[in-house]
C-alpha cells in the first residue's frame, strides 16, 4: 500500500511538470558532449532513446518491443534554484532569443558545469519521440527523435562579471576593485534537432558475443544566436550608496553579432531554415561479450558491455542579410543593476545600446555542433548490478562563437536495474573543475528523475551547478 501512494505521488509531481512544460510551449517558448546527457540515465539497457544521443545502437538488441518518450527535460541549475523557484529559469537557454521580458533574474539560477573562467549552462527539451525494434532478437530498430537544444557558453570570463553577475549590484555585497581583463568571449545558441535513428545486430552468439551498430541523422534548424567579445578592457567598481554600486568599463577593445534581431516565433520555424539550418549525424557501435550461469531470463546477460560513438558531427549556417557583426572601440561605459537586466531582456538591443554600430558587417559564421567522442565499458559484476565508466573527449578544435565545445568527462557509475526500476550514483571528473561531483538517478514504472552533481546542490563543494533531468516514456517489452 505504501509503494502504491509513492507511485501516485511520483506520477502526480510527473504530472504537474508536464503540465508546466506543455504550457511553455504552447503559449510562451513555442519555438531550447556531457552536458547532452542524462548523467546515470545514459548507462542502463532499459535507457533506450535516452542511450541514444550517447550511443545509437543503443536501441537495438533491448528487450524493448518499441519506446515512445513523452517528454524529458533536462537543464543545469544550481542549488540557489531550490532556494528561489522560478517558474521559467530552467528554459532561459532557448526562450532567451525570442523573449523580451526580464530572463536575468531567471537565467542566474541555471548555474554552469564549469568553473570560471568558463560557463557552460544549457537546457535540453526532449519532444515526443520514439523507436521500434524487429525480429525475434529486436536485429533491428529505427526511431525517430526530436529535441530543442540551447547553450549558453563562455571563455575567459573575469572574477569581476562573475562577481557582479551572481551578487547583483543593488544589493550592496560586490566591493570596491579595479583592475582590466582580455579574451572574454560569451555566447548563445539554440537549435532544434530532427533525428532518423537506425541500428542493427549483424552478429548474435548467444552466451559468447553481440554486435551492435547505428547511427542518426539529424535535420537542424535553428533560433538566433547572440555573443560578445572584449578583447581588452579596464573596469572599476565603486559604491554608489550602502546598497548600489556601478561598474565603469574603460578602454574597451570589442566584438559583438548575432544571426537576426528578436522576432516573434511560432511552432513552424521549427522545421524552418528561416533563422539558420544544417545536419548533422552520429555513429556508434557497440558490443557484448560473454554471459552469467542462471541469470534471470529475457534480462540483459552480458558481462562486458564495450560501446565506442561519435556524436554531434556537423554545422549550422546562416541566412544573409539578416545578421550583423560590429567592432571597435569604446571610451567609457558604465554599468548598474538595471542595465545589467537590460541584457537578459533583449540581449541584441541592449548591446547595440551599449557598444556603438562601427566597421559593420553581414553574420558570416557557421555553428560547429559539440562534436564528441564517447566510450564507455559496462562491467555486470552480479545479477542487475553493473558498474559503468564512460569518457566523453570533445572533438571540437574551434573557438567561440563559431564552436559550441563540451567538456571533456569521466563518469564512474555503480547501477542496480530491473525492468520497472533503476537506481545509479554517477561520480564525474568534469574538465576544468577542482574536484568531481556525485550524483544519483531513479527511475520508477515510466517516470524517471535525476542530478549530476547532487552533492553541489547541498553545497559538499564547488561548483554547485548540477544537471537535472525527469521525464516520462512508455514502452512494450518482447515476452517472446
Amino acid at each position: 500500500m505504501i509503494f502504491y501512494h509513492w507511485l501516485r505521488f511520483i506520477a502526480k509531481f510527473f504530472q504537474i511538470i508536464a503540465l508546466r512544460v506543455a504550457v511553455y510551449i504552447l503559449f510562451i517558448a513555442p519555438i531550447t558532449g556531457f552536458s547532452q546527457q542524462m548523467v546515470g540515465r545514459h548507462t542502463g539497457n532499459y535507457a533506450g532513446l535516452y542511450r541514444a544521443t550517447f550511443n545509437p545502437s543503443a536501441i537495438v538488441g533491448t528487450r524493448y518491443r518499441y519506446q515512445i518518450n513523452l517528454m524529458s527535460f533536462n537543464a543545469t541549475v544550481n542549488n540557489r534554484y531550490f532556494k528561489y523557484f522560478r517558474s521559467d529559469a530552467l528554459f532561459h537557454p532557448f526562450r532567451n532569443p525570442y523573449a523580451v521580458n526580464d530572463m536575468y533574474g531567471k537565467s542566474k539560477l541555471t548555474g554552469t558545469l564549469t568553473e570560471i573562467p568558463s560557463v557552460n549552462v544549457l537546457s535540453e527539451l526532449r519532444m515526443p519521440s520514439g523507436f521500434l525494434a524487429f525480429g525475434r532478437k529486436q536485429q533491428f530498430a529505427v526511431g525517430v527523435q526530436t529535441r530543442l537544444r540551447g547553450f549558453v557558453q563562455g571563455t575567459g570570463v573575469p572574477p569581476i562579471v562573475s562577481e557582479v553577475y551572481t551578487k547583483r549590484l543593488d544589493f550592496g555585497d560586490v566591493k570596491a576593485s579595479s583592475g582590466s581583463f582580455k579574451d572574454f568571449t560569451v555566447g548563445q545558441q539554440t537549435f532544434f534537432e530532427t533525428a532518423l535513428v537506425v541500428a542493427a545486430m549483424p552478429l548474435h552468439l548467444e552466451g559468447f558475443i553481440k554486435l551492435k551498430v547505428g547511427g542518426s541523422v539529424k535535420w537542424l534548424s535553428a533560433g538566433r544566436n547572440v555573443f560578445l567579445k572584449i578583447n581588452s578592457a579596464n573596469y572599476n567598481v565603486r559604491a554608489l550608496n550602502a546598497e548600489e554600486s556601478l561598474m565603469d568599463w574603460s578602454n574597451v577593445n570589442y566584438e559583438y553579432g548575432y544571426t537576426q534581431p528578436v522576432e516573434p516565433f511560432g511552432l513552424g520555424a521549427l522545421f524552418s531554415g528561416n533563422y539558420g539550418s544544417g545536419m548533422a549525424y552520429d555513429l556508434g557501435a557497440t558490443v557484448e561479450l560473454g554471459q552469467i550461469r542462471h541469470h534471470e531470463p529475457y534480462r540483459s546477460n552480458y558481462i562486458v558491455r564495450l560501446g565506442v560513438a561519435l556524436t554531434d558531427a556537423g554545422r549550422i549556417s546562416y541566412p544573409s542579410g539578416g545578421g550583423k557583426i560590429y567592432r571597435g572601440t569604446l571610451a567609457k561605459t558604465t554599468f548598474d543593476q538595471e542595465k545589467i537586466i537590460a541584457m537578459g531582456d533583449n540581449s541584441v538591443k541592449a548591446l547595440e545600446t551599449i557598444f556603438p554600430k562601427t566597421n559593420a558587417k553581414p553574420y558570416d559564421l557557421t555553428t560547429t555542433l559539440p562534436q564528441t567522442l564517447n566510450l564507455d565499458a559496462d562491467v555486470q559484476f552480479a545479477r542487475s548490478f553493473f558498474i559503468n565508466a564512460s569518457y566523453l573527449k570533445n572533438q571540437a578544435t574551434g573557438v567561440l562563437p563559431s564552436y559550441i565545445q563540451q567538456p571533456d568527462a569521466l563518469i564512474i557509475t555503480p547501477r542496480f536495474e530491473d525492468e520497472d526500476a533503476e537506481f545509479t550514483i554517477p561520480i564525474s571528473w568534469v574538465a576544468g573543475n577542482s574536484s568531481p561531483t556525485v550524483g544519483f538517478s531513479l527511475r520508477l514504472g515510466p517516470a524517471f528523475i535525476g542530478f549530476s552533481n547532487f552533492s553541489g546542490l547541498l553545497n559538499m563543494h564547488a561548483p554547485r551547478a548540477t544537471m537535472v533531468y525527469f521525464g516520462i516514456n512508455l514502452w512494450k517489452l518482447n515476452q517472446k
